[in-house]
């Protein structure tokens, strides 16, 4: 199962525009991207912050949630499927990589990205 490292840590707001000013200009973290919806920005030397609007298009939403990076994202899925991992969302293809989530037993949402 390869995976990379962490990705980011994925913190759901309410307020869109007062989430991306706060860590913008209040924490001074530089922006890496920032769309309608989805931020990153840049945490000293290799760290990363996502802040993602609020929604329950894709899954359940909690509070945060780790994403790591993987290489195949598929067979990191059928594997983690295969070791008892609940799988909370499916393999999905974006413009920007591949996208999936897993759950601990707890139910804490793991995201698994796999960039394009």
């Amino acid at each position: 199962m390869p995976i990379q490292r962490v990705y980011t840590t994925v913190y759901y707001v309410d307020d869109w525009d007062t989430a991306v000013a706060f860590y913008r200009d209040t924490l001074g973290l530089k922006p890496l991207s920032v769309e309608q919806g989805w931020a990153e920005f840049e945490v000293g030397t290799g760290g990363r912050i996502a802040l993602h609007a609020r929604s329950t298009e894709h899954h359940p939403v909690p509070a945060t949630h780790v994403s790591l990076e993987v290489r195949d994202l598929e067979g990191t899925v059928a594997e983690l499927k295969r070791k008892g991992a609940r799988v909370a969302e499916p393999v999905r293809h974006e413009e920007f990589g591949a996208l999936a989530s897993v759950t601990d037993p707890s139910g804490n949402l793991i995201g698994l990205y796999e960039p394009k």
